[in-house]
């Protein structure tokens, strides 16, 4: 799908995107987005205590200044401490039905290596997928390899235990489940009728106006979100013979024969989050070295949620154009020193953190901010 496209540090691959019921030639809903990310790799870090060469009569400089001590390795590092990189990986957002055969027909992605799934909401052409999913993954991973995170509404962990468990599907790799707690329907929902005991919910008949009214509330009261609340409707209890209610009553607890492991989290929403509005509420989903991931209610027919993927800022890039010219000056005293290709002491300069300064072996002392460009923003 993407056969034709310049690969960056974050691409987006629709998978399937079909509505209800997969198509011949269209699956339903799953896209993928792929972290491109480059680990950090640190060089040099082993041993990076210094010692005294017995000469004193060096010249002191800045950026080109010169100290008394060079390294035993070759160089010092100051004022830093090594950072983890993040993890490469593809993410999968929902899992509708017939995602075991659409990823297999995209050349782009490779089952063994998605490592998160988020699914939005219960409905099967967002989740149906799902344990068919696991098993394709299951076949192209090692049992070694760090669980699968699979995240969405409450309800989840269960229903997929119990389609594992009746398959007997031992093939899929080891995962755990994160549940979004207390998702809320959406103000403009209100329950619907109830026929033969069926609890739903409808859009509010005056919902046509609500947009209207929106427009007359912002100019009465600002920003009209006096009249938009989200309330506590459409949770666990509300409806005592949905999934959601009846789920935790189920006595059938995990099994790492079937792929289950503990770690599972229940995640509660925050009301009070700097990114709420409205009054909805956020869930902090991950926080990784170079990304967060959050929720927040979507307006739908059953409770819903969508993500935001928030790349942090990036760490600027090197000039190489100043950094090369005191490496060639250092690189046969690198080369003693133990780097074996001196020239990737220029990672350690890039990865300095500021304030940092790195020492070369003829007491050179490189500085970050003298050799880095300002951070990126994500």
């Amino acid at each position: 799908m993407v056969a034709n496209a310049t690969q960056t540090d974050l691409d987006v691959v629709f998978i399937g995107t079909a509505s209800c019921t997969p198509g011949v030639t269209r699956g339903v809903s799953c896209t993928a987005l792929r972290l491109n990310w480059r680990s950090n790799r640190n060089f040099g870090h082993e041993d990076q205590q210094s010692h005294v060469d017995g000469r004193d009569d060096k010249k002191k400089k800045t950026l080109g200044q010169k100290k008394r001590s060079p390294s035993s390795r070759g160089g010092r590092q100051q004022n830093n401490e090594p950072e983890r990189g993040p993890t490469a990986g593809t993410w999968l957002f929902d899992c509708g039905e017939s995602t075991q055969l659409s990823v297999q027909k995209t050349s782009s992605i490779r089952p063994g290596k998605i490592t998160k799934i988020f699914i939005t909401h219960c409905h099967g052409d967002h989740s149906f997928g799902l344990p068919g999913l696991l098993c394709l993954m299951g076949t192209d991973r090692s049992r070694s390899d760090p669980p699968v995170e699979i995240y969405g509404p409450e309800g989840l962990r269960m229903w997929l235990r119990v389609a594992v468990r009746y398959s007997v599907s031992r093939v899929v790799p080891p995962y755990r489940v994160h549940e979004l707690m207390d998702v809320p329907m959406a103000p403009e929902w209100e329950e619907g009728h109830r026929k033969n005991g069926r609890f739903y919910f409808q859009l509010k008949r005056d919902n046509n106006n609500y947009h209207a009214s929106q427009e007359v509330k912002k100019k009465n009261d600002g920003d009209g979100s006096s009249e938009r609340k989200w309330g506590m409707q459409g949770l666990a209890g509300a409806d005592p013979v949905s999934w959601i209610s009846r789920a935790p009553m189920i006595n059938l607890e995990p099994s790492k024969d079937f792929g289950e492991i503990p770690g599972g989290r229940d995640i509660y929403p925050e009301y009070d989050h700097p990114q709420s509005t409205s009054g909805a509420p956020i869930w902090q989903v991950e926080k990784e070295d170079d990304v967060s991931v959050y929720a927040a209610p979507m307006s739908h027919g059953v409770p819903c949620v969508g993500y935001v993927v928030q790349e942090h800022d990036r760490p600027g890039r090197l000039r190489p154009e100043i950094v090369q010219p005191f490496i060639q000056s250092n690189y046969k005293a690198l080369q003693a020193a133990g780097f074996r290709h001196p020239m990737k002491v220029m990672a350690i300069i890039k990865n300095l953190p500021v304030g940092g300064s790195y020492e070369l072996p003829d007491g050179t002392v490189i500085r970050q901010e003298d050799t880095v460009e300002p951070p990126r923003k994500g």
